[in-house]
């Protein structure tokens, strides 16, 4: 897991521990996000995408998401401006 955060993210016992950590901090919603993303890169059905971009969206980037990624806020009026053109 010192190597780096991709071997941490991508070993279930590393996510579980770093989750923990976020939760500790007031911060699981980063992970959620993370994993949805990771989801998200291995789809590959056209309609599948547009959907899980949406929930993505919603749920992590929107000014009214529930578990808002604080980090994203800054673009989110670029991603909110750009989300039905997706390159």
């Amino acid at each position: 897991w010192s190597e780096n955060m991709d071997t941490l993210l991508t070993n279930q016992a590393g996510l579980d521990a770093f989750r923990t950590f976020l939760k500790s901090e007031f911060s699981e919603e980063n992970a959620e996000f993370w994993l949805a993303c990771e989801d998200f890169k291995e789809t590959e059905s056209a309609e599948k995408i547009a959907s899980k971009a949406k929930m993505i969206y919603s749920e992590f980037i929107d000014a009214e998401a529930p578990k808002e990624v604080s980090e994203i806020f800054h673009s989110s009026e670029h991603v909110s401006a750009n989300k039905s053109a997706p390159n």
